[in-house]
């Protein structure tokens, strides 16, 4: 009989040998840090959103005004506290 079929996770394995033989480390550090999901606020958003969390503006108006769910001023707000300490 043939060999045994490739596992995704053992093609992944190779696909990463390969890239690291080619490339730096640095890069490839460099790639993973540009890497991740984009940012749902811009930066003139964020600190309009400060502003408004200044004025003690509750947060469902503020994602209304910047037209985004109250989650998301949620989760701002845990970065910027855990950012001032």
């Amino acid at each position: 009989m043939g060999e045994k079929p490739i596992t995704a996770n053992e093609m992944g394995r190779r696909g990463g040998t390969a890239r690291a033989k080619r490339y730096s480390r640095a890069q490839i550090q460099t790639w993973g840090k540009l890497g991740g999901r984009p940012q749902k606020l811009e930066k003139a958003a964020v600190s309009k959103l400060r502003q408004l969390l200044r004025q003690k503006v509750p947060k469902g108006e503020i994602a209304e005004r910047l037209g985004i769910s109250t989650r998301t001023v949620t989760r701002y707000v845990g970065k910027m506290s855990r950012n001032v300490r």
